[in-house]
């Protein structure tokens, strides 16, 4: 079995479902054991809708099974940032605010 058969298996094992030729083309150009960690990381995040992006941005940020980014409530964020604004501060500042709590 080749490499590229194995990423297609574990990708259906890891998402019980076939990959695309776009996915399969990008886990052909990481290395065997770096294409197995990105289908752990797509194991185990919760409501995936595009895998592709979730690949791409893995790879670009270097994600670890160990170190995965936090999940973020976007509508919280944007809600405190927005009081922040009303309260005097700059967009920025809002935005970077928001971003630490």
């Amino acid at each position: 079995m080749g490499k590229r058969s194995s990423i297609e298996k574990v990708y259906q094992i890891a998402t019980l479902t076939f990959p695309s030729e776009e996915i399969t083309e990008l886990l052909c150009t990481q290395e065997f054991e770096r294409a197995l960690e990105l289908l752990l990381i797509i194991r185990q995040t919760r409501a995936l809708k595009s895998p592709i992006n979730l690949l791409r941005r893995a790879i670009k940020e270097n994600w670890t099974v160990e170190v995965m980014p936090e999940r973020i409530n976007r509508r919280l964020q944007g809600a405190v940032e927005r009081n922040l604004i009303r309260r005097g501060l700059d967009p920025a500042e809002a935005e970077k605010k928001a971003k630490e709590n």
